[in-house]
């Protein structure tokens, strides 16, 4: 069974108290201790996980990682990476050994998560690592003197050198970041097994001469496609009709950079993404899309946008950790230390959520597998029998090897009705955190139930 687990410890009974931490945290969609715990002794018992020493957020990674990694055989995975920051601008007589937040004066912590995307269908496959970072020391100072390995980008090499590790079965692994990854650092020393797909940020030097953003002004139209652009704070979304330009480039190592064993100069290839006339009280879509990828042709180019605009997923991610469902930046954990952990937690479970929210109309074409171990299935066979109505629109619409086919399920214990036409909503995160934990605890059940029998029997 795929057990609600944060790691072994070397010891069964926290162990125990991580997964039932897990458990609260997926059930209550709180990241309040006070809130999660049933009564005071729970309190204490949480309390005492996160601050002992022996549970690190290095193990809970790695268990999440060894999970994804049984998934992803012969596929191609984007290795979506991004960095969200945790303020707490109400707190700042309680909160302990934290450094200032993203706006430079509240405390605050900043998670950089790598998600496991399947590249043909946009699911989410599992968690692949995770970088906790708490600035308590001055980031900008020298910083243009410190070596590539000393610097707090270094987390996007390593995210890349995670995600090779993580997903060496599978057949192609992409990397894809956002503005922040416009690193020379990481076009240089890029794992061998890894591509890379990078939103530019930095008007770059080319080899060939002059600037990157000039350049992709003066290649030719190739092409027009209509992409959907997300809603953001004060815009909702909308449809953006682009232009495509793409060709190949070489960039030129930065002149103010730490040389050390970096390269003079690097090959890549760009697509440039122009919107065409956008609403006045909009911002322009325009995207330089830098990638390892050969772009010879248009329809190679609609590929890569197409996979750069699966980036999105880790924003719903970062959305059902926040406000959206579990409200992390309401935690009264003072300490910074314990906190991490309790942020990671709160990552592993929105991952989770967020896995079977994206699968559950079966447009991702995921294999049940993504999220249920074989040995399950026979529960849930029972379990969905015992969920469906008697007319059709209550019965489960997807087969069985379908992750959605499981989302169902999940939904259904979670408080969802089972209709789908006009008026009625889709599960959505809060849903899916609450089924997970009835599903998670039935699971245990059936197999204990199982196992007595096996004794008895003998």
């Amino acid at each position: 069974m795929i057990k609600v687990s944060l790691g072994g410890v070397g010891d069964k009974r926290l162990e125990c108290v991580g997964g039932a931490l897990l458990s609260a945290v997926q059930r209550k969609r709180s990241m309040c201790l006070r809130r999660l715990a049933r009564d005071r002794n729970q309190l204490n018992q949480f309390g005492r996980f996160l601050a002992n020493r022996r549970v690190t957020t290095h193990e809970m990674l790695v268990t999440q990682a060894r999970l994804t990694s049984r998934r992803v055989a012969g596929r191609h995975v984007l290795a979506i990476m991004d960095t969200t920051d945790l303020l707490f601008p109400t707190h700042e007589a309680s909160k302990r050994d934290f450094g200032p937040g993203a706006d430079g004066e509240h405390p605050g912590l900043f998670l950089h998560p790598v998600v496991a995307v399947d590249a043909n269908n946009g699911g989410i496959i599992g968690l692949i690592d995770c970088a906790v970072m708490n600035r308590t020391e001055d980031q900008a100072e020298l910083r243009t003197k410190r070596a590539p390995d000393d610097k707090e980008s270094r987390r996007w090499l390593a995210g890349a050198e995670a995600a090779a590790d993580c997903l060496a079965e599978a057949a192609t692994i992409t990397v894809v970041g956002d503005r922040e990854s416009d690193i020379y650092d990481l076009f240089a020393r890029r794992p061998a097994n890894v591509h890379l797909l990078c939103r530019s940020a930095q008007a770059r030097a080319l080899a060939e001469g002059g600037l990157l953003p000039a350049h992709c002004a003066s290649l030719p139209e190739q092409g027009r496609e209509t992409v959907e652009v997300p809603a953001k704070p004060g815009q909702k979304a909308r449809e953006a009709t682009v232009v495509l330009r793409f060709g190949a480039i070489t960039l030129k190592r930065p002149d103010r950079a730490f040389s050390g064993n970096q390269p003079r100069q690097v090959s890549l290839w760009v697509v440039d993404v122009n919107e065409i006339a956008p609403p006045k009280d909009a911002e322009a879509v325009h995207w330089r899309l830098l990638t390892t990828h050969p772009v010879e042709t248009l329809a190679a180019a609609r590929q890569i946008v197409a996979w750069y605009r699966m980036r999105w997923t880790i924003e719903q991610v970062f959305r059902s950790m926040k406000a959206h469902c579990l409200q992390i930046e309401a935690s009264q954990m003072e300490q910074a230390a314990p906190f991490a952990k309790l942020a990671l937690i709160g990552l592993i479970a929105a991952v989770r959520a967020m896995q079977l929210v994206m699968a559950r109309d079966g447009t991702t074409g995921q294999p049940v597998t993504d999220a249920v171990d074989p040995a399950d299935m026979a529960a849930l066979r029972e379990l969905n029998t015992s969920l469906e109505g008697r007319t059709r629109k209550l019965k489960n619409p997807f087969d069985e090897t379908q992750l959605a086919w499981f989302a169902w399920i999940v939904a259904r214990l979670g408080g969802w009705s089972g209709y789908t036409s006009r008026g009625y909503r889709p599960p959505g995160p809060k849903t899916m955190h609450h089924g997970l934990i009835y599903v998670d605890q039935i699971l245990i059940g059936w197999h204990l139930a199982n196992r007595s029998a096996d004794v008895r029997l003998h």
